[in-house]
């Protein structure tokens, strides 16, 4: 521990002497001297086809190159580029709904698609506990023309009921395929209404229950036992929308929800949610380039209801959302958003969490694949070497658009994780695998023993779920790489989960020096805590790598491990890390915490 420390705190040192003796050659030799040689003119060569050496003749830029040199070659075509240019505007900014059941009149264009993820939850756990009643939805929207579209749209939830009924934690499943026709109606133009309809057929099944709960439509018996139903279900609505100015767009919506409203032959009356008129509204704000406000407000009218509490007694409540939007290019857009409504399709839409009324947070990516994507220099080759970041350290770099990373590793106690991520954007990476087990966990006292019990349990598989966003590079010439990176999943044995934040920063000091810090936040229904890692890649040879590193949490009874990898280097794509750590694991919650032993461990990095 020490040892690592102590080289921790001498690669600093060295970066210190490094920029200062940097310092003092500019002062002697002048920031702004000028070097002068000797060029032979070849007239027979035109300028044009001048190439920088500093390039290095990476492809990537060239055929990037390439295009610019066209589109100015080409600038007799104007009318042509300007469409093309708008069409790929339009894309970037198009926002199909405020909600799944407020459409808004935007379309994609005709054979262009776009896919979403979205993950709403509650603040706390509730009676089950965890991070919060989680229902993540998986969208998918085709456009058939410039003025229809269809979506496909998935979503599950699988906790208990937020509050306990008759004093007994209630299992409650809910799954639901979605799938919706939007057409234009009314033609648009700046002096009118834009109208269309929107039509939605779903299959929804779920259940409630189980061998040690009573189901919330049994109300004749106290047989505790599990019962589900599968229904389709469906919605209707005529979204009805004004564009105020070139900033502001208002939108109403009516519509109607069909829902069963009797489920099962053990309920007494009406024991679910019914039909339901609504009337909706909302607006869209652009407050800057790229950047808008989303709001809406909802009626339920009737005669059904949308919410039902823990003496199952149900009503109806308006729904609410409020919310910001990026789009961090014509890839990618990111939402965030206040809201009480649980249900992620049009039809569930408007029901709130099962059992209460409660706020939720909402949090939305979307990607556009036909979209343009952010443009980024190449990176050289002592950036390729360190963009496979480190070990329980991460680094702010993304690999280019289309490019895989591959990652495995193995511990001398047993640990084994393995993932898999995919380069979406040169500015956004999706953590598609990240999946693995801890094993072995020795920790001295009952310190942290809830967190070792909830998610390093004996039987414990971790599967996670995320994605990384770069928001600086000095490959857009910025003074160094930032990126934010979350994730999202659960313990399989407990079915307990945590969301797991890191803000990261990295600075490119010298040619053998690079740097990371990197603050993080975890977050459960058992305990919450931030913290920061530290580390340094330090180049001993060009294909060698000395990675020293630090983690610890801010809490009273915070951990402080330390690791300290050596990688080697057999292409700038392919390396292998040897390593001595006394962290946990790799793995998000292991980066955190310190195993009472050390363990030797390798890591095997692929980029593809």
């Amino acid at each position: 521990m020490r040892l690592i420390f102590y080289i921790f705190l001498i690669s600093q040192l060295l970066n210190f002497l490094g920029v200062f003796a940097e310092k003092v050659k500019e002062d002697l030799y002048g920031s702004n001297s000028v070097k002068w040689e000797k060029v032979e003119e070849n007239k027979s060569k035109s300028l044009k086809k001048i190439i920088w050496k500093s390039y290095k003749n990476d492809e990537f830029y060239f055929g990037n190159e390439k295009q610019q040199q066209g589109s100015i070659t080409n600038r007799t075509n104007s009318s042509k580029e300007e469409r093309i240019s708008e069409s790929l505007k339009n894309l970037g900014s198009s926002i199909t709904e405020i909600e799944p059941y407020l459409p808004l009149n935007n379309f994609l264009e005709k054979g262009n698609f776009q896919t979403s993820v979205r993950w709403k939850s509650s603040f706390e756990g509730g009676a089950s506990g965890g991070t919060g009643q989680q229902i993540p939805s998986f969208i998918f929207d085709y456009g058939i023309s410039d003025s229809s579209l269809i979506t496909i749209n998935f979503s599950e939830a699988d906790d208990k009921l937020y509050n306990k009924i008759n004093g007994q934690k209630v299992d409650y499943h809910w799954q639901n395929y979605a799938f919706s026709f939007k057409k234009k109606i009314l033609n648009n133009n700046e002096n009118s209404f834009v109208i269309s309809i929107v039509p939605t057929l779903e299959y929804w099944r779920h259940a409630s229950g189980s061998k040690d709960s009573k189901s919330i439509y049994n109300q004749k018996d106290s047989l505790e036992s599990r019962d589900r139903f599968d229904n389709l279900i469906g919605s209707l609505s005529l979204p009805i929308s004004k564009k105020l100015n070139d900033n502001f767009t208002a939108l109403i919506v009516p519509g109607v929800i069909f829902l069963p409203e009797k489920l099962g032959s053990k309920g007494i009356g009406k024991n679910a949610y019914g039909n339901n008129f609504y009337i909706g509204s909302g607006i869209v704000l652009d407050i800057a380039k790229d950047f808008n406000f989303l709001a809406s407000y909802t009626s339920p009218l009737g005669p059904g209801n949308n919410y039902f509490d823990k003496d199952l007694n149900y009503s109806r409540k308006p729904i609410y959302s409020i919310g910001l939007g990026w789009d961090v290019n014509s890839k990618i857009g990111i939402e965030g958003k206040i809201t009480n409504s649980f249900g992620a399709s049009p039809s569930t839409g408007l029901l709130t969490i099962p059992s209460d009324n409660k706020p939720l947070y909402s949090a939305n990516i979307s990607y556009k694949p036909h979209g343009e994507d952010t443009y980024l220099n190449p990176l050289n080759e002592r950036d390729k070497l360190i963009s496979n970041g480190g070990i329980t350290v991460n680094n702010a770099l993304i690999p280019r658009f289309g490019t895989s990373q591959i990652k495995f590793n193995y511990d001398s106690k047993g640990n084994l994780f393995s993932s898999y991520g995919y380069s979406l954007s040169n500015i956004f990476k999706l953590e598609l695998i990240n999946i693995g087990s801890f094993n072995e966990v020795n920790i001295s006292g009952n310190k942290n023993s809830n967190l070792y019990s909830t998610y390093l349990d004996d039987s414990n598989l971790n599967f996670r779920l995320g994605g990384k966003l770069l928001i600086f590079s000095p490959q857009k010439n910025d003074l160094y790489w930032v990126s934010l990176r979350s994730s999202v999943g659960r313990n399989n044995d407990t079915n307990q989960g945590y969301l797991f934040s890191e803000f990261i920063n990295t600075f490119r000091v010298n040619n053998w020096l690079t740097l990371n810090v990197s603050p993080k936040y975890f977050f459960s229904g058992v305990e919450s805590f931030g913290g920061i890692g530290f580390s340094s890649y330090i180049n001993l040879f060009d294909n060698l790598m000395l990675i020293p590193e630090i983690n610890t949490s801010f809490k009273n009874d915070s951990d402080m491990n330390s690791t300290l990898a050596l990688r080697y280097s057999f292409t700038p794509e392919k390396s292998l890390d040897l390593y001595y750590s006394n962290a946990v694991g790799v793995q998000d919650i292991g980066q955190f915490l310190k195993d009472k032993d050390y363990r030797l461990g390798i890591k095997l990095n692929f980029l593809l």
